[in-house]
């Protein structure tokens, strides 16, 4: 019996429980369908079409494994990470065939991290490189370089009661009442060489919630506090960190230009590009973008303050979305 869970903006009828997610009713949200199915290596094997050309994609993941995707002759995809598993998605994009080679939870942890947020993004949905948190008045995106401390900033709001929107994409759609953004899991990775600046009880995985498993140096977290419905976005904030740097937080002219290195999707043609510029041109005048600058060994807690004060100081736009 398939056991039902809602992340970035999907249904997912999953043949198998995901770790650290809680279950919902089979039509508790107006959601896209994706069902998840556990095959043997040699079965999905059997079934992939066979490359079609190269790869469409290959990137290198936090635990030094790398994902690759591919498109089959007949239409289906094909992730393949590393040698712990494969992921074959029907030409449809309503069914995903899921094969580990091996017992464990590096592979679900990359299922859940990175598979299906761009399975997401294949079925219409866009999507930012972003950890974000919810705020009263809505999402807070936080979009920095790899390494700056946007995971170590939203540690830091989480430590304040704000609830985990998702850890590292945040997934949006356009509808009538404006830009939505939606949900992703409950997963978090906390560094387990966390830096001493950081007060304790923020980053205690006890104090967040439970750890799933510790993986590649990091631990994986299934967060307490997070949120479960689509919500308007409030503030994207562009984090830089640097030695010598003025900690400092600035409005940027509303424009989506500044999110180009952070807009996650695979190459797409004209009539997908145009829809992608205009949600996030949309987006520009509904939410609120800002800079935050800071010294390499600035407190995460200065800089929260500093975000919770621009939050207090920027107009709340008028967005009619879902609460």
């Amino acid at each position: 019996m398939a056991t039902h869970y809602a992340a970035y903006g999907l249904r997912l009828s999953c043949a198998f429980q995901l770790p650290g997610m809680h279950a919902v009713a089979a039509d508790a949200h107006e959601l896209p369908t994706l069902a998840l199915e556990l095959r043997e290596p040699a079965e999905l094997e059997r079934e992939w079409s066979g490359a079609d050309g190269p790869e469409q994609w290959r990137g290198r993941l936090g635990d030094g494994l790398e994902l690759a995707i591919e498109r089959g002759a007949a239409g289906d995809l094909l992730f393949s990470y590393g040698e712990r598993a494969r992921f074959r998605l029907h030409r449809d994009m309503r069914q995903l065939d899921c094969a580990p080679a091996h017992d464990g939870l590096d592979w679900q942890r990359t299922l859940i991290g990175k598979v299906l947020p761009a399975i997401s993004v294949m079925r219409g949905y866009e999507a930012l490189h972003a950890a974000a948190v919810d705020s009263p008045d809505g999402v807070v995106a936080i979009m920095a370089p790899s390494g700056a401390g946007k995971s170590t900033l939203a540690l830091e709001l989480l430590g304040r009661g704000w609830p985990l929107f998702a850890d590292d994409a945040l997934i949006l759609q356009s509808g009538e009442s404006g830009v939505l953004a939606y949900p992703g899991t409950p997963h978090m990775n906390v560094a387990e060489d966390r830096p001493d600046m950081i007060d304790p009880h923020v980053i205690d995985p006890q104090a967040l919630g439970d750890t799933l498993a510790t993986l590649a140096g990091e631990h994986w977290l299934a967060v307490s506090a997070t949120a479960t419905r689509p919500r308007p976005v409030r503030m994207l904030c562009l984090l830089t960190r640097g030695a010598g740097l003025t900690s400092e937080i600035s409005p940027l002219a509303p424009s989506p230009l500044p999110l180009s290195p952070y807009i996650l999707g695979l190459p797409a043609g004209q009539q997908r590009e145009r829809a992608r510029f205009s949600l996030y041109a949309d987006l520009m005048q509904s939410s609120s973008l800002v800079k935050l600058t800071a010294d390499a060994v600035e407190e995460p807690a200065r800089l929260a303050d500093m975000l919770e004060g621009a939050l207090e100081r920027e107009p709340q736009p008028t967005v009619s979305g879902a609460a």
